[in-house]
Order: C-alpha cells, then sequence, then structure tokens
C-alpha cells in the first residue's frame, strides 16, 4: 500500500508538472520583425505560436493573414504591445532606435538578433539562437544540418564550373535601375550560388543605362517586386540598356520572390539552387 501511494504521487507530480507545460506553451504570443526570423520559427516548427509579424515576413503563406506590426525599420511600440506578446524576436537594427528598450520596459521578453554580415554563419547562429530560446535545440540543430547538406550538394556543381557566371542583380522601380553591391543580402545569395557580383560598390546605387551596358552581365536577377512595376515579365526589355547586355540576349534572366531578399534566411538552399540553375544551367 506504501509503495502504491509513493507510485501515486511520484504519478501525480509528473502529470501535474507536464500540465504547467503545456499550459505555458499555450499562452506563449510571439511577435516577430524581420522575415528571415519569422522563416526559422515556422522552420522549427513553432509557427502556431506567433501572433504578429512585420512588412517584411510573407513566408509561410499563413503569416500575411497575421496582425502587422509595421515595417521593421518603423515600428510601433503600441503596436506591439497590443498584441500581448511574450516574446518579441526583433533584429537588432529595428528602428526607431529605442524600440528594443522599449518593449523591454514593458516587461516582454526580447531576443535581438544581428541582421549583418549576410552570411550563413550568422543564419546558424541565429538559428541556434532562436531554437534554443523556444527550448528546441535539437530541431535547431537538425535544420542547420539541413541547409549544410543541401548547400554542400550545390558548393560540389560550384566547384565543377570552369569560370563564373558574371551577374548583376537589379532592382528597377519608378524608372529607376538600383543595383545591388556588397552587403546586401542579394551580393550574398550571388555569391553562395557560385556566381560573381560584378558591382563592386556598398549597398544599393543607381545605375544608368550606359552602366549596365559597359558591364555587360552574363546573368541579370530581378526581384519579383520590379517585374510587377514593370507590368509584366514581357516588359523587362523595357529597363534602358538591359537589351544590350549577353544575360539579355542569351534569355539569362533569372526573377526570385521578395521573400528570399530580407536577410539570409533558411530557405537559402532552395533559392541558391534557383540561382545556380539559372547561373549555370540554362
Amino acid at each position: 500500500m506504501k509503495n502504491f501511494i509513493i507510485k501515486l504521487n511520484i504519478f501525480l507530480l509528473i502529470f501535474t508538472f507536464n500540465a504547467l507545460i503545456n499550459i505555458s506553451s499555450a499562452q506563449d504570443r510571439i511577435v516577430i520583425a524581420g522575415g528571415s526570423l519569422t522563416e526559422i520559427v515556422f522552420a522549427l516548427g513553432e509557427g502556431d505560436k506567433v501572433v504578429g509579424v512585420d512588412k517584411t515576413s510573407t513566408y509561410p503563406q499563413s503569416v500575411t493573414t497575421l496582425p502587422q506590426i509595421g515595417y521593421w525599420k518603423l515600428l510601433n511600440i503600441e503596436g506591439i504591445l497590443s498584441l500581448n506578446p511574450t516574446l518579441f524576436i526583433t533584429l537588432s537594427d529595428a528602428e526607431p532606435n529605442n524600440i528594443i528598450s522599449q518593449v523591454t520596459q514593458a516587461k516582454v521578453d526580447v531576443l535581438s538578433l544581428k541582421r549583418v554580415p549576410g552570411t550563413l554563419e550568422l543564419l546558424y547562429e541565429n538559428i541556434e539562437k532562436i531554437a534554443n530560446k523556444l527550448q528546441k535545440p535539437d530541431q535547431g540543430q537538425q535544420l542547420i544540418n539541413h541547409i549544410k547538406d543541401n548547400l554542400s550538394q550545390i558548393q560540389q556543381k560550384i566547384d565543377m564550373q570552369p569560370n563564373k557566371a558574371k551577374v548583376l542583380f537589379l532592382m528597377s522601380m519608378g524608372g529607376t535601375n538600383s543595383v545591388a553591391g556588397k552587403n546586401t543580402t542579394a551580393d550574398a545569395l550571388i555569391t553562395i550560388a557560385g556566381g560573381e557580383n560584378l558591382a563592386k560598390h556598398n549597398s544599393y546605387k543607381s545605375y544608368t543605362a550606359e552602366s549596365i551596358i559597359a558591364m555587360n552581365p552574363d546573368v541579370i536577377v530581378l526581384n519579383s517586386h520590379s517585374i510587377q512595376q514593370l507590368g509584366g515579365s514581357d516588359k523587362i526589355d523595357t529597363i534602358p540598356g538591359i537589351t544590350e547586355t549577353a544575360a539579355f540576349k542569351n534569355h539569362r534572366i533569372i526573377t526570385i520572390d521578395d521573400g528570399y531578399l530580407f536577410g539570409i534566411g533558411p530557405r537559402v538552399d532552395e533559392v541558391a539552387k534557383i540561382l545556380y540553375d539559372g547561373f549555370y544551367l540554362q
């Protein structure tokens, strides 16, 4: 009888402990500023706890139905707190500059993560930090290993290419052509996919038609928003100078979704394959 009572008490203790964990988990409310960070949370299987995101969070499709807290460079403390978050995951350079301290002062747990440099090492670091915060360390390591394995396969193919594709990433908006240079997500993705970014300047810079013609890229990458701005893919030839490039003449124009450009995220292997195929298999 005594052993039975002891076993019963142990069972009740374990049951109560698990119940408390489940209650705590059910009450978790995560708000995120940063598309790549949102993708990491969902990739770790914790998307059901996300109650609000910023405008750069567009993947997976289900996040588009969540309440928005604005653009990560123009956040509003009232909008964030109105969602009653228990955890705010944000890029460390989110703005206004005092937004992180404001959320912290409101007694909300904050996980602030670096956005730059846009490297795979930083991606893996951010995955690990988010996974640990969400008590999913094993899932975090599995995600990292999955990405590394896929990128390793792509790298093997890159190593077999005798020459690197010469690439320009072009963002066309309102008649102005901006080209992605160093310290941009586009530049990092081009490099990861085995291409050489012809633009050596920092950040984004407007290019004239003459500049694009002079650089004469083998491949031009455009984002989907630029295609929409142009009025469709059949309007690419309206970009000044583009028809004189080898990329246009050889039909080597690649379009990628804007979602890939909001920081190096867990789908980096997916976009790297798209770009690699465009660089070398077309």
